[in-house]
């Protein structure tokens, strides 16, 4: 049986994703409640498993990185399989990798400095896993709209734009203050300004400045929460989706079309076999196949196929270790 939320914590968890590091007085006016009640609600939802950590999502195109995709499909050996999967966690330049059932056994995203340096690094995987690589392929990420979890609030009107991360590369120079600063908000999008500045051995008044500058400099998107979704009775799905031709005017139209729909949460843009990836949480494989039917009938003049995965683990890395 899944967890139920009250419209209560429905309304929390939406908000601490759309910026967790929110106050707990203006998270208790926008939820109608005591900042007390609040407190002892995001607690619950901690110790219930459902909130899963506290996300600060940074964005290494604007320090200079370029970003690539790697997908895997497997051999069935379990232990090589494990140590395959331990191997990945540990690489340089891992931003994030998911464990699948379907087309993929894994992928992933990494960033490195040039193409050069990430073919270094692919040839490496290509050797030491020669024997259970069964199939593979690489993509050149263009760009990731990345949705509020609008799922979470049953009939929510609010339509917010995406944030956009990837995107255009820019060489802004990142000084050690700025480094501890990062890695810190990486594995606790939530901790107060105090605390930080004393981790990272400044005043409360720089590091806020300094976390002011590397937002409007799009070097930090957002703050988000990670949430145990199947504990909630939802299954996360991704859809690799192949055009014939993706114009200008179907690619506006899928924008549009992916604002609306609450189940979208990723729309991600990249140079592969296949033109756009989807990630969408359904509550049922049945739910998941008519949300892809109806994608397949706006767009079927331009849609040659899809192919997808359900995906069993969803780790942004950044937040099991230090960035720099």
């Amino acid at each position: 049986m899944s967890y139920k939320l009250d419209k209560i914590n429905q309304k929390i968890l939406y908000e601490l994703d759309k910026n967790c590091r929110i106050s707990d007085n203006q998270l208790a006016k926008k939820v109608k409640r005591s900042r007390e009640a609040v407190r002892n609600r995001i607690l619950k939802l901690q110790k219930d498993g459902i909130i899963q950590g506290f996300i600060t999502s940074i964005n290494p195109s604007k320090f200079g990185y370029m970003f690539f995709k790697m997908y895997f499909q497997l051999s069935n050996i379990p232990t090589e399989r494990k140590k395959f999967y331990e191997y990945f966690k540990k690489l340089p330049g891992l931003y994030w990798f998911g464990g699948n059932d379907g087309v993929w056994d894994l992928h992933a995203t990494i960033y490195a400095k040039n193409v050069k340096e990430f073919n270094k690094l692919k040839n490496k995987i290509y050797t030491d896993f020669k024997h259970l690589i069964i199939k593979r392929d690489i993509g050149t990420l263009v760009n990731v709209r990345q949705y509020p979890k609008r799922y979470l609030v049953k009939g929510i009107k609010e339509r917010l734009e995406p944030t956009i991360f990837a995107d255009d590369i820019v060489d802004n120079i990142l000084d050690e203050l700025d480094q501890k600063i990062l890695n810190n908000l990486a594995q606790n999008a939530r901790i107060n300004l105090v605390e930080l500045s004393k981790k990272t051995k400044s005043t409360v008044d720089i590091v806020r400045n300094r976390i002011k500058k590397m937002e409007k400099k799009e070097i930090i998107i957002q703050y988000r929460v990670a949430i145990n979704h199947t504990k909630l009775g939802y299954d996360l799905f991704k859809a690799f989706i192949f055009f014939n031709n993706l114009s200008e005017k179907d690619e506006i139209k899928l924008y549009e079309y992916v604002k609306q729909n609450d189940k979208i949460v990723y729309l991600i843009r990249q140079l592969s076999a296949w033109d756009i990836e989807l990630e969408i949480m359904a509550e049922s494989y049945e739910e998941f196949n008519h949300l892809m039917d109806d994608i397949r009938l706006e767009f079927a003049e331009s849609l040659r196929n899809y192919e997808f995965v359900l995906m069993r683990e969803d780790i942004w890395v950044l937040g099991d270790k230090d960035i720099f």
